[in-house]
């Protein structure tokens, strides 16, 4: 059976409804009791790439532990510059070894949304060791201040189970407690907590999972490398007030596996329904020649204005634009 495929762009016209309403805040609670909970007995496994590597067996054992990276990223960049790059799927191949391929399936809100991925199975056909593992659940973001006064940024994924996300043969459909990231902005940078605790489902080597939970938080290493290399990737913050229907964002690399992001598309799709006002698209300032800005659906000029600067462009939406559907491309010029 071939691998599920993404849905109409039709089905990101409305929000959904959440079918269960508990499992995010409750991966996001277990995300905040693994991060703070200082009486768990952590099994130092290192350090590697500047990544503080653990790992959490508790009793009675869990099918595979809980494992967790601690790193940090430079000063001079922001929690909401990294994010895009953890949370846009294209960039996702490039930081996540086992990465094959995902999509989003429903948006239920500004910073919520169900997934669909998999991940790569260890070989083919008869020498196939381990089967693909495929994932479904929710995905979404929350910024936060803590009773010490540090704002967190937590970005996690959670497994759910829904009747229209079919098995697929030859596929083992996995089960992710949590998956979840916690950028905190400091005088030094931003420090970056990965913790995951999943069961794999159906039958992996025992050494094969021991690798596989041991590296996994390198993760924090292979996205500071992306940054390093490719650069920041064209976003929205995140978490910056966006008074209309924001119907899809995703960036899209046309260039191929090998190119450092020069051509890479940021697609946003939304509708506006509030007074007018303005929100701002942020791109790598070291861009030397700017960006490159594409209407597909409404016009410039009537339903919205572009202001381009060093780093952002920023769009005024007019009260013309009310309801209609919009669609901006920007790019590298």
């Amino acid at each position: 059976m071939p691998d599920l495929q993404p849905p109409a762009d039709a089905v990101f016209d409305q929000y959904a409804e959440i079918k269960h309403p508990d499992v995010f805040p409750d991966a996001l609670k277990l995300l905040k009791n693994l991060l703070t909970d200082k009486s768990i007995p952590w099994t130092s496994n290192g350090t590697k790439d500047d990544v503080e590597l653990s790992t959490y067996q508790p009793d009675p054992p869990l099918p595979a532990p809980v494992c967790r990276g601690i790193g940090s990223f430079p000063k001079g960049l922001a929690a909401e510059q990294i994010l895009p790059v953890v949370h846009q799927l294209a960039c996702r191949k490039y930081w996540d070894e086992r990465y094959k391929l995902g999509f989003q399936s429903l948006r239920y809100s500004r910073t919520l949304v169900r997934f669909y991925a998999v991940q790569k199975g260890v070989g083919e056909g008869w020498f196939a060791v381990v089967a693909p593992r495929d994932f479904t659940g929710y995905s979404g973001h929350v910024k936060e201040v803590g009773e010490d006064g540090v704002t967190r940024y937590y970005f996690l994924q959670t497994s759910a189970e829904f009747d229209d996300v079919p098995e697929v043969s030859g596929t083992v459909r996995g089960q992710t407690s949590l998956a979840g990231w916690v950028l905190e902005e400091g005088t030094e940078g931003v420090k970056c907590t990965y913790i995951v605790k999943f069961d794999p489902k159906g039958s992996i080597p025992g050494y094969l999972l021991e690798a596989v939970v041991k590296e996994t938080p390198l993760c924090i290493a292979r996205v500071r490398s992306f940054i390093e290399k490719k650069g920041l990737v064209p976003h929205v913050n995140i978490h910056d007030n966006f008074p209309g229907q924001l119907r899809q964002e995703f960036l899209k690399n046309t260039a191929g596996d090998d190119a450092n992001f020069n051509d890479a598309q940021f697609q946003l799709v939304f509708s506006w329904f509030g007074t007018p006002g303005s929100f701002d698209i942020h791109f790598d300032s070291q861009w030397e020649n700017g960006v490159k800005v594409v209407t597909e659906e409404g016009t410039e000029g009537v339903d919205f204005d572009l202001v381009r600067e060093r780093g952002k462009v920023t769009v005024i939406v007019k009260e013309g634009a009310k309801d209609k559907k919009l669609k901006i491309i920007v790019s590298r010029a």
